[in-house]
């Protein structure tokens, strides 16, 4: 699990698997807790996601495919709503 602060001020958590049992691929999911306490998801379809960070455009990066063979993993670049 990763967390990082937005620049909405929001908290980030990526999580590896939002599945019960051992990490499913494709059910990796980020989610931003509001001022409120609510969890909003932002995204879904993470495939084993081990890392993310917010980039000076905005936009939030994730590790894709984290947990992979070397060469496998990829950078997703996600628009938030």
């Amino acid at each position: 699990m990763a967390s990082a602060f937005g620049p909405d001020g929001l908290l980030y958590v990526l999580e590896l698997s939002a599945a019960p049992g051992y990490p499913s691929p494709g059910a990796g999911t980020v989610v931003r807790i509001c001022r409120n306490g609510d969890l909003q998801t932002v995204a879904t379809g993470l495939i084993v996601p081990t890392g993310m960070t917010f980039g000076p455009d905005g936009k939030l990066y994730v590790s894709n495919l984290g947990a992979a063979a070397p060469g496998a993993g990829q950078i997703v670049r996600i628009d938030l709503p």
